[in-house]
């Protein structure tokens, strides 16, 4: 596996112990591209490396590691599989590796990459599609994407759609260790933000959503829980339009459940998603929901009740959904 997800480092995450449960059927070998060198073993069949370096000594290492892993005479070539996180640079060393061993290479696609929303990056799109189209499997996390590349004529026996692994009975069971209105009291409805903090969460035009709706509701708090490029830029934008009293920030937690459970409305106003783990984990439970037209909408969550599923960007919708909360 190669994978960008540095959390499989840390291995009190649950990400990691995702890995770990990986490993009880198969040996997995991890490479993650990261600025740290380390090699791990986060149980007797996962195995993790990270390469260290600058951006092109990480690219480099990648390769170096890949071929080093699979020339050790515990990796048998024939029974394995390489599978890459996206279909980008990382999904060209799944490829490379694929050339020079023979090995089945699957490519992963967490994300929508080829709506409108990704169009301006062209050369990653048009790597994307040479390495897809080269790939033994496609593995996607939801209809949504499954469509989006069968589009490109990728055929659909070789695409797998394989959501993120949701625990539904512990999270239907779970017991809230904080209650959000007890932690912020005063406030008359608490909705919430949880995720990265990455243009493409489109969390900035949310606050300047927002910022009408305290306008209206001096008594609502959004909740922003993440973090990520954007932190900075959006920390001073609720500085400069005197928001603070209303819109919140904390760094991530490492337990979304208690806040998804507690929350009064979960609030998913994405530009683009392959999938969407956030609204699938609060509608399993029964928290309300306003979300763009992206990932899981309309295709593995459909509107309801407690569902709101709302065209991108309209500032009027949104407004009169969160309003009507």
């Amino acid at each position: 596996m190669i994978s960008l997800d540095k959390k499989i480092l840390d291995f009190n995450s649950s990400v990691a112990q995702r890995m770990i449960d990986y490993g009880k059927e198969n040996e997995l070998f991890i490479i993650i591209p990261d600025v740290k060198k380390n090699v791990l073993d986060l149980s007797p069949t996962v195995h993790v490396w990270s390469t260290g370096g600058n951006k092109l000594q990480q690219f480099c290492r990648l390769k170096k590691i890949g071929k080093k892993i699979i020339q050790d005479s515990r990796f048998k070539i024939q029974d394995s599989l390489i599978t890459t996180q996206d279909p980008f640079f990382i999904g060209w060393v799944g490829w490379y590796l694929k050339k020079k061993f023979g090995i089945k290479l699957e490519v992963q696609l967490h994300g929508d990459f080829f709506s409108s929303y990704y169009k301006k990056h062209w050369f990653r799109l048009c790597l994307a599609k040479f390495i897809i189209k080269r790939a033994d499997v496609v593995r996607v996390v939801g209809e949504r994407v499954k469509n989006s590349i069968v589009n490109l004529g990728i055929k659909e026996n070789k695409i797998i759609v394989r959501p993120v692994a949701v625990d539904v009975e512990r999270i239907k069971n779970y017991q809230p260790k904080i209650e959000l209105h007890q932690k912020y009291p005063g406030y008359d409805k608490i909705f919430l933000v949880l995720g990265r903090l990455e243009p493409v969460k489109n969390i900035e035009w949310l606050i300047d959503v927002f910022k009408v709706v305290v306008e209206k509701k001096n008594k609502y708090l959004l909740l922003i829980v993440g973090s990520g490029q954007e932190e900075q830029n959006l920390k001073l934008k609720i500085v400069n339009n005197k928001l603070q009293n209303n819109i919140k920030f904390e760094t991530w937690t490492n337990d979304p459940i208690s806040y998804l459970k507690t929350t009064d409305c979960v609030l998913f106003p994405s530009l683009s998603e392959g999938y969407g783990l956030v609204p699938t984990e609060a509608n399993l439970m029964n928290t309300r929901i306003i979300m763009s037209d992206v990932g899981v909408a309309n295709y593995e969550l459909k509107p309801g009740d407690k569902v709101q599923i709302l065209p991108i960007n309209n500032k009027t919708i949104w407004l009169k959904a969160i309003l009507s909360v």
